[in-house]
């Protein structure tokens, strides 16, 4: 894949990821049981999307990058393993947060929810800046 449809194919699983979070985001400023039904449908959205989103990188951005040669193999292995943690970070927030849970300690799921789409958004925002940086750098040849 060309770097410009990397870039492109890029932008629309972060932009899905975005879109997902800023949906969810209004539910949680109802109670449970107004929030949740919708909630719950957004957040097996977002895990599909970012899990997508990982595979998506990983595949065309960050091994890419681990196999070239120099500073940017050592940026792609940073990048992945940063997405991995993402990803980890995530689905123990979905095994901590059981509907029960929420449902029985929704003040407390509100607020863990809230920094959860925090620390994916700035994630992201971090990641992205490097991407964009690196799209300069890269040689096309890698990416084709």
């Amino acid at each position: 894949m060309a770097i410009l449809e990397s870039i492109r194919e890029y932008d629309g699983h972060r932009d899905g990821v975005i879109s997902t979070l800023n949906r969810a985001r209004p539910h949680l400023n109802h109670g449970y049981t107004d929030a949740w039904p919708e909630l719950e449908l957004l957040r097996h959205e977002l895990s599909q999307r970012m899990q997508a989103f990982q595979v998506f990188k990983h595949r065309e951005l960050f091994d890419p990058l681990i196999r070239g040669h120099g500073g940017q193999g050592v940026i792609g292995l940073q990048l992945k393993t940063d997405c991995i943690k993402l990803g980890a970070d995530y689905s123990d927030f979905q095994r901590r947060w059981l509907k029960a849970e929420v449902e029985a300690r929704w003040p407390e799921y509100r607020l863990s929810a809230i920094v959860m789409m925090t620390t994916i958004r700035t994630a992201i925002a971090d990641q992205d800046g490097i991407v964009r940086r690196l799209e300069i750098l890269v040689d096309n040849s890698r990416f084709q």
